[in-house]
């Protein structure tokens, strides 16, 4: 099915932190290998953490007449399908860091969105968009309390 709303928020700042750590095991790898070293450990540790950091360091928002998608990078962690008939009530407060759902998914960003389910979790992420995400999410009939012009 075709979404009716798509955002991705990104977070580089993940990765920049994250490059020293790279570049640090990387070396470790070639320096050990070179040395004659078994790097097989070490790449057993480095290769995860690689997918992990890369498939976190995105998170796609997409809503369609019937669910809430939120999906990483890859897909592979970050995963949440909220059918809209199950939304109890959807919060949109202003700042990244202004609400905390029992999962949540946190990127820098300018709102933050909760959404309480009528049964299960309440889930919480972030988006730049709030004002198209609250007009999109009360056009299919999902109550929503903020969101920006």
């Amino acid at each position: 099915m075709m979404p009716i709303y798509s955002e991705t928020v990104m977070s580089w700042k993940m990765l920049l932190i994250m490059l020293p750590a790279f570049i640090s095991m990387a070396l470790g790898i070639g320096a050990s290998y070179l040395t004659g070293e078994d790097v097989t450990p070490l790449l057993v540790i480095f290769l995860p953490v690689m997918v992990i950091v890369l498939d976190m360091m995105q998170l796609r928002i997409e809503i369609d007449e019937e669910k809430l998608k939120i999906r990483s990078a890859l897909g592979l962690l970050g995963r949440k399908t909220i059918r809209l008939d199950e939304i109890k009530l959807v919060r949109i407060s202003k700042g990244w860091m202004s609400c905390s759902g029992m999962i949540h998914y946190t990127y820098p960003g300018k709102a933050c969105v909760l959404v309480e389910r009528t049964r299960g979790w309440s889930v919480s992420f972030t988006t730049n968009r709030p004002g198209e995400l609250a007009k999109t999410l009360r056009t299919l009939g999902v109550p929503v309390v903020g969101g920006f012009p």
